[in-house]
């Protein structure tokens, strides 16, 4: 074996291009590990196309001159504005498969910010949907959505002083359009409801599972 190796001595030419061959080949491995970090970091950095996930406050179903409205106050952590309409857009789209309804409200406040029914307005929206199926029933709705939101970031009280950003329906729809999750917020209270009825199923359960006393 020695005088095999011993005997086989590649040419200086052999050599070269030997070099310059290993060397294109790493070089275009590392660019392709490169351009798919890249990629991978750009895609990290797409906002989330169905928004957030968010926090059920209240559900007001209400009767006004005839219809049926019902309206969503949510929260979000530090959500950007883009984050907060998208999520709005989800839930209302999710709202109007669990309840029939002339008119949707979503409001999206802040997870710092104030959550009585008196307090949620102004400054306190980070963003709004409206929508209605059958717009020309519902008074000052000419188009079945009404979607905005602010632009700022919420300060230490969960309030937002940006500028209100007013989107078009065709923007709506190509947001919409892009969701692949139409889920609902959490809600505590429900939560606590199934807790509940489960401690009374067990109870009633016991109850009669107990002897009768003599």
């Amino acid at each position: 074996m020695k005088a095999i190796f011993s005997r086989f001595r590649p040419s200086k030419k052999l050599v070269v291009i030997l070099s310059a061959a290993l060397s294109v080949s790493a070089a275009s491995g590392g660019a392709a590990v490169y351009v798919g970090r890249d990629r991978l970091m750009a895609r990290i950095a797409e906002p989330p196309p169905s928004g957030l996930e968010c926090t059920t406050i209240r559900t007001l179903k209400l009767d006004h001159q005839g219809q049926r409205w019902v309206r969503m106050h949510v929260k979000t952590d530090r959500a950007s504005g883009p984050d907060r309409i998208r999520t709005a857009l989800r839930v209302v789209s999710a709202l109007s498969q669990k309840e029939k309804a002339d008119l949707y409200q979503v409001v999206v406040l802040d997870a710092a910010g104030p959550e009585e029914r008196a307090a949620v307005r102004g400054a306190a929206i980070g963003a709004e949907v409206l929508f209605a199926p059958g717009p020309q029933s519902v008074k000052g709705m000419e188009d079945p959505f009404r979607a905005s939101y602010n632009d700022g970031a919420a300060n230490a009280s969960g309030m937002f002083h940006g500028k209100t950003v007013r989107l078009e329906l065709d923007q709506v729809r190509a947001l919409m359009s892009a969701m692949e999750d139409r889920s609902l917020c959490i809600d505590p209270s429900a939560a606590t409801e199934s807790a509940e009825a489960d401690e009374a199923a067990e109870q009633t359960i016991e109850s009669a599972e107990a002897p009768a006393g003599h």
